[in-house]
């Protein structure tokens, strides 16, 4: 059963880090990032690139269930490939706008770290987008979450390979991030199309850069056209919370 207090957007009180988690009452999206992160030198990241991108910025979303003092969330997505289908756990407390989580294993903070998050303002602007949304498609999955605000979403390839040792190699890296992508920050809607400005993403070198959609919600079912700053396909997502 959900908390309802945990519902909303979230954003990591760090001097180091970025981050925004979001929960629906049945769903989460989390996407965190190193705030010194180096962009590709290339317009393709190099294998060692890939490797920093990969380790500095720990990205999931599924669903997740709460038990006393404790999340357990059940990943859908996430960017590292040999972590998929782990639960991540963690305890927490909220003394009003601030949520206190510690994690207790298999997340991306280690066991007893301490997380501090600051509740975000929701616009309650009424956007079509606001929700829960599970990607539709047969070779991949993510989940994407829209507050009034704020937005988070993690999606990966159905089939991916895992690092063949206990670390990823950077060829092994190169290929997980080209498997899966995350982003989060803020939005805007103009008629149809919704500007997605970037906080934290996988990639560094598109930290910055807005990803412009155009976007038609009918019923349960929203479909997404990327226009810029993104790949240019189409997918669609289908509500579920």
């Amino acid at each position: 059963m959900a908390d309802d207090s945990i519902v909303g957007a979230w954003e990591l009180v760090s001097d180091s880090r970025v981050a925004i988690a979001i929960f629906t009452g049945s769903h989460y999206a989390f996407v965190g990032a190193a705030k010194d992160r180096r962009p590709s030198a290339g317009d393709q990241a190099t294998p060692d690139e890939a490797l920093e991108a990969l380790n500095s910025c720990p990205a999931l979303s599924g669903t997740y269930t709460v038990s006393g003092s404790r999340i357990t969330q059940i990943r859908v997505a996430n960017t590292r490939p040999n972590l998929s289908g782990r639960p991540a756990v963690v305890d927490y407390t909220i003394d009003g706008d601030i949520l206190t989580s510690t994690g207790v294993s298999g997340g991306a903070a280690a066991p007893g770290a301490v997380d501090t998050w600051r509740r975000l303002p929701d616009s309650g602007a009424g956007s079509p987008l606001v929700g829960a949304w599970e990607l539709v498609d047969d070779a991949r999955q993510g989940v994407l979450i829209y507050t009034g605000a704020h937005y988070a979403v993690v999606q990966m390839q159905k089939e991916r390979n895992l690092p063949k040792g206990d670390q990823y190699t950077p060829e092994e890296a190169l290929e997980a991030i080209s498997t899966s992508g995350s982003l989060a920050g803020t939005y805007s809607v103009s008629g149809n199309t919704v500007s997605a400005e970037r906080i934290a993403n996988l990639r560094p070198t598109f930290v910055g850069v807005t990803a412009v959609h155009e976007f038609a919600v009918e019923g349960d079912t929203l479909n997404l056209r990327g226009i810029s700053g993104i790949p240019l396909g189409e997918a669609t997502w289908r509500r579920v919370g």
